[in-house]
């Protein structure tokens, strides 16, 4: 079995044969805005390689950090008279008029980690709020509830807003952390973050933890920690779970944990949303959940291997108990 039909075999079932059928006729239009974040990337090629498989006709568009050409895409997709739309974490808060045509037009959208906005079919994702809450108090726990702490976020997408609040939520509860934010930059999100964190490393010799929104900012804030000959003292604490975080974690250095998403299976989950919709049995909610992992060093997955999310735990005391 391939790893796009294991995911399918956990999300809704298998596709019967009246379902293959149907599939061959379908088109879909696929958009990210940010396509080449490495989450990003996972979540949309898992969906258009299960959709290939349904025998649907897709079409990608990747629009390199340009919103507006992201929602002209979409349009043109329908113009075009495209089936459905699934739309990769790019903000729904800023595709109104994309979202208000596929109404028109009767055309499914549906998306990942984009956010709650009326008119949409679903939105494929976590609760990113738990999950922010997650991290954060990981990461107070670490520093004994009082230190200093660097916060790196680009507010713009609905998922990154939703783990900020979750962050401050938990942060508004030990008046001894002393918190510093930075807006990240994007297009240009590893590079601007190395830098932010260069720079807050120098101006605080006693910073003691950095929190960043999602995993690609990871790296570039591990480097910076290291160049600065502060890794026994700075730690970072994430969301995301791509590979390269994982084996950041593993090794047990400055990436001290992530939230981890299934976000091969967000991928296949969304197009069999799309499927039944196209086959008038919409979703029940238009916010539908997948369970994360907490990864730390004692319970990252071997180098090489994959996360085992159907086994994960989800907190930090469930690795220590005894039964």
């Amino acid at each position: 079995m391939n790893l796009t039909a294991k995911l399918v075999a956990g999300a809704f079932g298998v596709v019967g044969m009246a379902g293959a059928a149907f599939a061959q006729d379908v088109k879909l239009g696929v958009v990210a805005v940010n396509y080449n974040s490495p989450s990003i990337q996972r979540q949309a090629d898992s969906g258009i390689a299960y959709a290939k498989e349904l025998g649907w006709e897709v079409e990608l568009f990747d629009g390199q950090g340009d919103q507006v050409a992201t929602n002209n895409a979409a349009m043109a997709f329908m113009d075009r008279d495209f089936d459905a739309i699934l739309n990769v974490a790019s903000a729904n808060t800023q595709m109104s008029g994309v979202i208000g045509y596929a109404n028109e037009k009767d055309v499914p959208f549906v998306s990942t980690f984009s956010g709650l906005v009326p008119g949409i079919t679903a939105d494929i994702g976590s609760n990113n709020t738990a999950d922010g809450v997650i991290a954060a108090t990981e990461l107070a726990g670490r520093i004994e509830g009082t230190g200093k702490v660097a916060a790196l976020n680009w507010n713009v997408l609905p998922a990154l807003i939703e783990r900020e609040r979750g962050f401050d939520a938990v942060m508004a509860g030990y008046p001894e952390i002393e918190v510093t934010k930075i807006e990240i930059k994007v297009p240009g999100q590893v590079d601007d973050a190395y830098a932010q964190a260069n720079n807050l490393l120098l101006a605080n010799p006693d910073l003691d933890a950095f929190w960043v929104g999602w995993d690609e900012l990871v790296a570039p804030v591990v480097r910076a920690i290291e160049q600065s000959g502060r890794e026994a003292d700075v730690f970072v604490v994430s969301q995301d779970g791509i590979p390269e975080v994982l084996e950041l974690v593993r090794q047990d250095g400055p990436a001290e944990l992530t939230v981890a998403y299934n976000v091969d299976r967000m991928g296949v989950v969304a197009v069999d949303v799309i499927k039944s919709t196209l086959e008038g049995n919409p979703p029940p909610t238009q916010l539908l959940t997948l369970k994360p992992c907490l990864v730390t060093a004692s319970s990252a997955p071997a180098k090489g291997e994959s996360l085992d999310f159907s086994t994960c735990g989800l907190f930090s005391g469930e690795s220590v108990a005894g039964n």
